[in-house]
């Protein structure tokens, strides 16, 4: 049951934005985004092929490969039964065997088909046969030109390799508090120009008594950088001008409180713009800590980024 109906102060400069995309009467008791950036909402498929582009060029390398060889292997057998089925005589160079037999000359006669490898020592006869070669070499060249280009669109397809904190912290700042979390770049390419926006998304009861889902842009002491190629602590100062200034850890969980970041660059290697999302919940909060050392330096005395350790932090008192 939703109890929660504190008020952030109308600050003057830091109004709601009008419209995010996410509305205001769904998800006021769950995440709008998951922690790794990808939203929380299913979409009514309008067709059973509309995603699969985005499917075959965002699954893993291995379901990829796998996929792949998998279609391989189907493609050879649909072609193969069709030539036992015209007859393994009409497959010149082959002595007609049993079934099995006859089926592995005639896959493997159709590997080299489908590839344009071509032997020699295995060729169709007739013309039914023949047909049948042109019509799978001509399948051959399609499939690997549509494996090409997935693969070239699986390697270009812009990505930034940005490694979050598991934790935001409410840590001291300054003369009072402050909501931060740190990130690294783990790409060997440099991001420029890396800008950052924060919002924060927690229920409110308006005049009537219903429950909304509101949204409001925390301000950051730093939101942009020329260059990001070691860590970067992003700070909201819990101040007069914040939206959640003086609000309780219990205040905050009760008003399903997640603070959403989103993160824009521009990769050096591709100059493309790349973006990168994280959602933190007030279950990801840690209070009363500050984030530990990250930077060290190499045997060659160059700062080295510990990435493995962006989210280590240490409790204060």
């Amino acid at each position: 049951m939703i109890q929660f109906s504190k008020q952030p102060r109308k600050i003057a400069g830091n109004v709601q934005t009008s419209e995010l995309g996410f509305g205001r009467k769904v998800m006021t008791d769950g995440r709008m985004m998951n922690a790794d950036g990808t939203f929380n909402v299913e979409r009514e498929s309008m067709g059973s092929w509309d995603n699969l582009y985005h499917q075959l060029i965002t699954m893993r390398w291995g379901y990829f490969f796998l996929l792949v060889f998998c279609c391989f292997i189907v493609l050879n057998a649909v072609f193969a039964v069709l030539y036992c089925l015209l007859g393994i005589e009409h497959l010149g160079g082959v002595q007609p065997g049993n079934w099995a037999e006859n089926f592995a000359n005639a896959y493997f006669f159709s590997s080299q088909t489908l590839t344009t490898v071509g032997y020699g020592h295995i060729s169709p006869q007739g013309l039914v046969t023949s047909i049948l070669a042109s019509i799978e070499s001509f399948a051959g060249l399609l499939a690997f030109a549509l494996i090409s280009g997935l693969l070239y669109g699986r390697f270009s397809r812009p990505k930034a390799k940005i490694v979050f904190s598991e934790n935001m912290l409410i840590a001291p700042y300054s003369s009072g508090r402050g909501l931060m979390f740190r990130m690294g770049n783990a790409s060997k390419s440099e991001l420029v120009e890396a800008e950052v926006q924060m919002m924060i998304a927690l229920n409110q009861r308006d005049e009537m008594g219903n429950v909304l889902r509101n949204y409001y842009p925390l301000a950051l002491e730093i939101n942009k950088i020329a260059f990001f190629n070691m860590s970067w602590t992003l700070v909201h100062a819990l101040d007069e001008r914040s939206p959640i200034n003086g609000f309780s850890e219990q205040e905050l969980a009760e008003a399903n409180t997640e603070v959403m970041v989103l993160v824009k660059a521009v990769e050096e290697t591709n100059q493309q713009t790349v973006h990168a999302r994280r959602s933190y919940t007030t279950d990801d909060f840690v209070w009363n800590a500050r984030f530990g050392p990250v930077i060290s330096r190499n045997r060659k005395g160059q700062p080295q980024v510990l990435l493995r350790q962006i989210g280590s932090f240490e409790l204060v008192g």
